[in-house]
């Protein structure tokens, strides 16, 4: 249990390229290849824990989250009133990427803290 604690954001990063790659292969019937790479590129750091790379996807999830905000902004700006689709679309997205960005701080911080000496544990 305290493992997968531990590697709570790889897990909900996978679940999520999973589930976009499902959610591509159901509704377009096409598949979702660079999802496909991101679970193995994820799966990979749960089992290797590599300390840089661990600290390049931190900050990649939350350059990616921070593009993702200003995506969302400017949406919401296209509206030319707020209406409850508006207020919709700047929480849900909002929400989306606060939790990229924590996500990414979480990797960021176990992986800086991680020791330089540390064996992979299988």
């Amino acid at each position: 249990m305290r493992n997968i604690l531990k590697n709570l954001p790889e897990f909900l990063l996978i679940g999520l390229a999973v589930f976009f790659f499902f959610e591509t292969l159901i509704v377009r019937s096409e598949i979702n290849y660079v999802m496909l790479i991101v679970t193995a590129i994820m799966v990979a750091q749960v089992i290797f824990k590599n300390k840089y790379f661990g600290v390049f996807l931190g900050i990649a999830v939350g350059l990616i989250s921070f593009g993702l905000f200003l995506a969302v902004l400017s949406d919401y700006r296209k509206f030319p009133e707020v209406t409850t689709k508006a207020i919709e679309l700047i929480t849900v997205g909002g929400l989306m990427a606060l939790a990229g960005a924590v996500l990414s701080a979480v990797m960021i911080f176990k992986y800086f803290s991680q020791d330089d000496n540390a064996a992979v544990k299988l």
